[in-house]
């Protein structure tokens, strides 16, 4: 027994000074409720404990703070941030970032017309010469990031664009369903234009390419390509009675 139970003493040993020793990756959380949520500790909801579980299975920890979309994009480019989860990929992201999918969502685009104005939007196209407001580092629509024929003003955050749209400093707002679209309806003095903007969105975590972790992308993205294709996203969406993305 007592040759058994050296074996055990040693085992556990070598278990937790792996784990004292464990590195750490820096994930930075935000309000994207339900999948999305920050708390007072650290972060919580689906994506966030995929990550977790990801990132566990190949003895790595996660420390989780909460930042600003529009800051941790730009972090991103130099390495300031590890682990950036649940955001679209466009090919100026896919310069600076490793992704891997975890399934894809119909996105709806929308675009919401201020009180002050009489315009209509019945397509892109009568946008021209509009002045229209969305959130700094945020991507919503390859139609809307490439056009060119209306003027884009740039906000912070939701609130601002809102109080904007409401003095009529911008004509028109793009909103989507995984941009704060709660936020707009409540708003009652708000149009919605005819126009709305719909196609499928893969959702993505990444790693910067400059993170200093970025040696344990491989591993990272493997875990998670595991856990999409065995169902096991599927289950812990479930889990927070929340319908699965799509997979494709």
């Amino acid at each position: 027994m007592d040759k058994y139970r050296k074996i055990w003493v040693f085992v556990l040993t070598l278990l937790f000074s792996n784990l004292a020793n464990a590195e750490t990756l820096v994930a930075h959380c935000r309000d994207r409720s339900p999948e999305l949520i920050p708390t007072h500790n650290g972060c919580s909801g689906p994506v966030a404990e995929i990550i977790d579980i990801a990132s566990n299975r190949i003895g790595l920890e996660v420390s989780w703070i909460t930042v600003p979309w529009a800051r941790t994009i730009k972090v991103a480019e130099y390495g300031g941030v590890d682990i950036i989860p649940r955001h679209s990929m466009n090919q100026i992201r896919e310069a600076f970032l490793n992704g891997v999918a975890y399934g894809y969502q119909k996105r709806n685009v929308y675009y919401m017309i201020s009180p002050q104005s009489d315009v209509e939007v019945n397509d892109l196209n009568d946008l021209e010469g509009l002045k229209v407001g969305a959130l700094r580092g945020s991507f919503y629509s390859e139609n809307f990031a490439n056009a060119q024929h209306f003027k884009k003003f740039f906000f912070n955050d939701t609130e601002q664009i809102i109080k904007m749209l409401i003095k009529g400093r911008i004509d028109v707002a793009v909103m989507s369903s995984n941009h704060h679209e709660e936020k707009f309806r409540a708003e009652s003095g708000l149009r919605q234009a005819r126009y709305v903007d719909v196609f499928y969105n893969g959702r993505y975590i990444s790693m910067p390419i400059e993170s200093p972790m970025v040696k344990y992308w491989p591993m990272l993205k493997e875990q998670i390509d595991a856990m999409r294709t065995d169902g096991e996203i599927e289950k812990i969406f479930k889990k927070y009675h929340l319908p699965p993305p799509e997979q494709k």
